[in-house]
Protein backbone atom coordinates (compact mmCIF):
# COMPACT_ATOMS: atom_id res chain seq x y z
CA UNK A 1 0.00 0.00 0.00
CA UNK A 2 1.08 3.47 -0.91
CA UNK A 3 1.85 5.53 2.32
CA UNK A 4 -0.02 8.97 2.57
CA UNK A 5 1.32 11.64 1.45
CA UNK A 6 -0.02 13.67 4.72
CA UNK A 7 1.19 12.07 6.83
CA UNK A 8 3.57 13.41 9.49
CA UNK A 9 1.82 16.88 9.03
CA UNK A 10 1.96 19.07 12.04
CA UNK A 11 -0.46 20.91 14.05
CA UNK A 12 -1.45 24.14 12.60
CA UNK A 13 -0.70 22.94 9.14
CA UNK A 14 -4.03 21.51 8.00
CA UNK A 15 -4.36 23.85 5.13
CA UNK A 16 -2.00 21.59 3.18
CA UNK A 17 -4.02 19.36 3.13
CA UNK A 18 -6.91 19.00 0.41
CA UNK A 19 -10.09 20.36 1.46
CA UNK A 20 -13.06 18.90 2.20
CA UNK A 21 -15.46 20.50 -0.20
CA UNK A 22 -18.86 21.39 0.02
CA UNK A 23 -21.75 23.23 -1.97
CA UNK A 24 -20.71 24.28 -5.73
CA UNK A 25 -16.76 23.25 -5.11
CA UNK A 26 -17.60 19.82 -4.60
CA UNK A 27 -20.47 19.98 -7.52
CA UNK A 28 -17.86 21.49 -9.55
CA UNK A 29 -14.95 19.14 -8.62
CA UNK A 30 -17.05 16.19 -9.43
CA UNK A 31 -18.11 17.24 -12.59
CA UNK A 32 -14.55 17.91 -13.43
CA UNK A 33 -13.37 14.04 -12.22
CA UNK A 34 -16.46 13.10 -14.52
CA UNK A 35 -15.46 15.30 -17.81
CA UNK A 36 -11.73 14.24 -17.19
CA UNK A 37 -12.46 10.50 -17.35
CA UNK A 38 -14.49 10.96 -20.48
CA UNK A 39 -11.76 12.84 -21.48
CA UNK A 40 -9.18 9.70 -21.23
CA UNK A 41 -11.21 7.36 -22.74
CA UNK A 42 -11.43 10.00 -25.95
CA UNK A 43 -7.87 10.24 -25.84
CA UNK A 44 -7.26 6.75 -25.76
CA UNK A 45 -9.46 5.86 -28.76
CA UNK A 46 -6.66 6.82 -31.05
CA UNK A 47 -2.91 6.99 -31.36
CA UNK A 48 -3.10 10.40 -31.86
CA UNK A 49 -4.73 11.03 -28.89
CA UNK A 50 -2.72 8.82 -27.11
CA UNK A 51 0.15 10.73 -28.69
CA UNK A 52 -1.55 13.98 -27.50
CA UNK A 53 -2.20 12.84 -24.04
CA UNK A 54 1.57 11.75 -23.34
CA UNK A 55 2.13 15.20 -24.51
CA UNK A 56 0.31 16.90 -22.12
CA UNK A 57 2.09 15.18 -19.48
CA UNK A 58 5.83 16.15 -21.36
CA UNK A 59 4.76 19.56 -21.43
CA UNK A 60 3.87 19.37 -17.58
CA UNK A 61 6.84 17.80 -16.64
CA UNK A 62 8.77 20.19 -18.51
CA UNK A 63 6.71 23.60 -16.79
CA UNK A 64 7.86 22.08 -13.24
CA UNK A 65 11.70 22.08 -14.24
CA UNK A 66 11.33 25.22 -15.52
CA UNK A 67 9.73 26.48 -12.38
CA UNK A 68 11.70 24.59 -10.09
CA UNK A 69 15.30 26.59 -12.21
CA UNK A 70 13.24 30.19 -12.01
CA UNK A 71 11.38 30.29 -8.62
CA UNK A 72 13.16 27.87 -5.99
CA UNK A 73 16.81 28.35 -6.95
CA UNK A 74 16.69 31.93 -5.83
CA UNK A 75 18.83 32.01 -2.71
CA UNK A 76 17.23 28.74 -1.32
CA UNK A 77 18.67 27.64 2.62
CA UNK A 78 21.61 25.39 1.86
CA UNK A 79 19.56 22.31 3.37
CA UNK A 80 17.22 22.73 0.25
CA UNK A 81 19.75 22.75 -2.49
CA UNK A 82 19.88 18.61 -2.58
CA UNK A 83 16.19 18.09 -2.04
CA UNK A 84 15.78 20.57 -5.10
CA UNK A 85 18.34 18.50 -7.08
CA UNK A 86 16.65 15.22 -6.32
CA UNK A 87 13.35 16.53 -7.56
CA UNK A 88 14.70 18.45 -10.63
CA UNK A 89 16.40 15.27 -11.66
CA UNK A 90 12.72 12.95 -11.20
CA UNK A 91 11.43 15.71 -13.21
CA UNK A 92 13.77 15.54 -15.80
CA UNK A 93 13.62 11.95 -16.06
CA UNK A 94 9.77 11.85 -16.46
CA UNK A 95 9.92 14.12 -19.25
CA UNK A 96 12.52 11.73 -21.30
CA UNK A 97 10.13 8.76 -20.17
CA UNK A 98 7.12 10.37 -21.88
CA UNK A 99 9.18 11.59 -24.10
CA UNK A 100 10.38 7.68 -24.86
CA UNK A 101 6.37 6.70 -24.96
CA UNK A 102 5.47 9.00 -27.78
CA UNK A 103 8.16 7.98 -29.84
CA UNK A 104 7.25 4.39 -29.36
CA UNK A 105 3.62 5.63 -30.79
CA UNK A 106 5.52 6.86 -33.88
CA UNK A 107 5.19 10.20 -32.82
CA UNK A 108 8.25 12.83 -32.38
CA UNK A 109 9.43 14.56 -29.25
CA UNK A 110 12.74 14.72 -27.23
CA UNK A 111 13.03 16.41 -23.66
CA UNK A 112 14.50 19.59 -23.49
CA UNK A 113 18.38 19.47 -22.31
CA UNK A 114 17.69 22.43 -20.70
CA UNK A 115 14.25 24.28 -18.87
CA UNK A 116 15.70 27.15 -21.01
CA UNK A 117 14.98 24.88 -24.37
CA UNK A 118 11.68 23.62 -23.46
CA UNK A 119 8.54 24.28 -25.63
CA UNK A 120 6.48 28.09 -24.33
CA UNK A 121 3.13 27.40 -22.85
CA UNK A 122 -0.07 27.53 -25.02
CA UNK A 123 -2.43 30.32 -24.23
CA UNK A 124 -4.23 28.69 -21.21
CA UNK A 125 -0.90 27.67 -19.63
CA UNK A 126 1.05 31.21 -19.38
CA UNK A 127 -2.65 32.37 -18.32
CA UNK A 128 -2.32 30.32 -15.18
CA UNK A 129 1.45 31.13 -14.46
CA UNK A 130 0.79 35.04 -14.64
CA UNK A 131 -2.12 34.15 -11.63
CA UNK A 132 0.83 31.54 -10.20
CA UNK A 133 3.63 34.86 -10.32
CA UNK A 134 0.96 37.66 -9.33
CA UNK A 135 0.15 35.22 -5.92
CA UNK A 136 3.89 34.79 -4.90
CA UNK A 137 4.56 38.56 -5.71
CA UNK A 138 1.71 39.70 -3.48
CA UNK A 139 2.34 36.86 -0.34
CA UNK A 140 6.11 36.87 -0.61
CA UNK A 141 6.65 40.40 1.61
CA UNK A 142 4.46 38.15 4.33
CA UNK A 143 7.23 35.98 4.71
CA UNK A 144 10.71 35.60 6.14
CA UNK A 145 11.22 33.03 3.40
CA UNK A 146 10.00 35.49 0.93
CA UNK A 147 8.80 34.08 -2.08
CA UNK A 148 9.84 30.43 -1.44
CA UNK A 149 6.92 29.95 0.83
CA UNK A 150 4.10 30.84 -1.40
CA UNK A 151 6.19 28.95 -4.99
CA UNK A 152 6.18 25.92 -2.68
CA UNK A 153 2.58 26.46 -1.65
CA UNK A 154 1.67 26.12 -5.45
CA UNK A 155 4.09 23.56 -6.07
CA UNK A 156 2.08 21.69 -3.59
CA UNK A 157 -1.08 22.31 -4.89
CA UNK A 158 0.10 20.82 -8.55
CA UNK A 159 2.22 18.29 -6.79
CA UNK A 160 -1.55 17.00 -5.22
CA UNK A 161 -3.52 17.85 -8.62
CA UNK A 162 -1.33 15.52 -10.42
CA UNK A 163 -1.50 12.80 -8.47
CA UNK A 164 -5.11 12.88 -8.46
CA UNK A 165 -4.84 12.79 -12.44
CA UNK A 166 -2.76 9.97 -12.21
CA UNK A 167 -4.44 8.10 -9.87
CA UNK A 168 -7.83 9.03 -11.81
CA UNK A 169 -5.26 7.66 -14.98
CA UNK A 170 -4.44 4.57 -13.97
CA UNK A 171 -8.06 3.48 -12.55
CA UNK A 172 -9.37 4.20 -15.68
CA UNK A 173 -6.49 2.46 -18.12
CA UNK A 174 -5.90 -0.78 -15.32
CA UNK A 175 -2.81 -2.47 -14.72
CA UNK A 176 -2.83 -4.56 -17.31
CA UNK A 177 -2.39 -1.13 -19.72
CA UNK A 178 0.94 -1.07 -21.23
CA UNK A 179 1.14 3.03 -20.09
CA UNK A 180 0.55 1.85 -16.33
CA UNK A 181 3.74 0.98 -15.04
CA UNK A 182 4.69 4.70 -16.31
CA UNK A 183 2.23 6.40 -14.98
CA UNK A 184 2.17 4.51 -11.68
CA UNK A 185 5.91 5.13 -11.79
CA UNK A 186 5.55 9.03 -11.55
CA UNK A 187 2.57 8.77 -9.34
CA UNK A 188 4.69 7.39 -6.62
CA UNK A 189 7.21 10.18 -6.96
CA UNK A 190 4.66 13.05 -7.04
CA UNK A 191 3.66 11.63 -4.00
CA UNK A 192 7.21 11.81 -2.47
CA UNK A 193 7.28 15.24 -4.11
CA UNK A 194 3.70 16.20 -1.87
CA UNK A 195 5.72 14.95 1.36
CA UNK A 196 8.74 16.66 0.47
CA UNK A 197 6.78 20.13 0.09
CA UNK A 198 4.53 19.64 3.52
CA UNK A 199 8.08 18.84 5.13
CA UNK A 200 9.39 22.31 3.62
CA UNK A 201 6.58 24.65 3.97
CA UNK A 202 6.42 23.56 7.49
CA UNK A 203 9.79 23.89 7.98
CA UNK A 204 9.88 27.67 6.62
CA UNK A 205 6.97 29.07 7.99
CA UNK A 206 7.02 30.62 11.22
CA UNK A 207 4.06 30.08 13.94
CA UNK A 208 3.47 33.66 13.43
CA UNK A 209 3.21 32.99 9.72
CA UNK A 210 0.31 30.35 9.68
CA UNK A 211 -3.23 32.27 9.17
CA UNK A 212 -1.21 33.64 5.93
CA UNK A 213 0.02 30.26 4.62
CA UNK A 214 -3.39 29.53 5.32
CA UNK A 215 -5.09 32.67 3.49
CA UNK A 216 -2.39 31.56 0.60
CA UNK A 217 -3.31 27.89 0.00
CA UNK A 218 -6.94 29.25 -0.03
CA UNK A 219 -6.00 31.75 -2.98
CA UNK A 220 -3.86 28.72 -4.82
CA UNK A 221 -6.49 26.17 -4.53
CA UNK A 222 -9.12 28.60 -5.64
CA UNK A 223 -7.69 29.71 -8.34
CA UNK A 224 -6.25 25.94 -9.53
CA UNK A 225 -10.19 24.85 -8.97
CA UNK A 226 -11.10 27.71 -11.26
CA UNK A 227 -9.28 26.37 -14.74
CA UNK A 228 -10.06 23.09 -14.03
CA UNK A 229 -13.92 22.89 -16.28
CA UNK A 230 -11.62 24.95 -18.73
CA UNK A 231 -8.73 22.51 -18.95
CA UNK A 232 -11.53 19.56 -18.59
CA UNK A 233 -13.84 20.69 -21.62
CA UNK A 234 -10.87 21.12 -23.63
CA UNK A 235 -8.96 17.35 -23.10
CA UNK A 236 -12.37 16.05 -24.03
CA UNK A 237 -12.86 18.65 -27.25
CA UNK A 238 -9.48 17.42 -28.48
CA UNK A 239 -9.83 14.18 -27.70
CA UNK A 240 -13.27 13.96 -29.75
CA UNK A 241 -11.66 15.34 -32.84
CA UNK A 242 -8.71 13.34 -32.47
CA UNK A 243 -10.76 10.20 -32.50
CA UNK A 244 -13.49 11.60 -35.21
CA UNK A 245 -10.50 12.51 -37.60
CA UNK A 246 -10.89 10.48 -41.11
CA UNK A 247 -8.20 7.54 -40.97
CA UNK A 248 -7.62 8.44 -37.57
CA UNK A 249 -5.54 5.58 -36.16
CA UNK A 250 -6.05 3.21 -33.41
CA UNK A 251 -3.32 2.64 -30.33
CA UNK A 252 -0.78 0.23 -31.27
CA UNK A 253 -0.73 -2.12 -28.22
CA UNK A 254 2.98 -4.07 -27.99
CA UNK A 255 2.37 -7.23 -26.10
CA UNK A 256 4.63 -9.47 -24.09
Amino acid sequence: MAADPLAGTKAGFDCLAPPVLRGWPALQARLVHHVKRAALRQLHASNAGEMLLLRFYLVGEESSEQALQRELRIAPPEWLERQLDQHLADEQLHARLFAQAIVERGGNAQAAASPEEAPQPDWFSRRKLARWQALIRRHAPHFAHGGLVPAYAIGLSAEQMASRILQRHCALIGPRHELHPLLSRVLADEDRHIRLCIHTLQRCVAPHEEARLAQLMREVRDTERGFGVTGALGMWLAGAALRLRPGAARPVRHHA
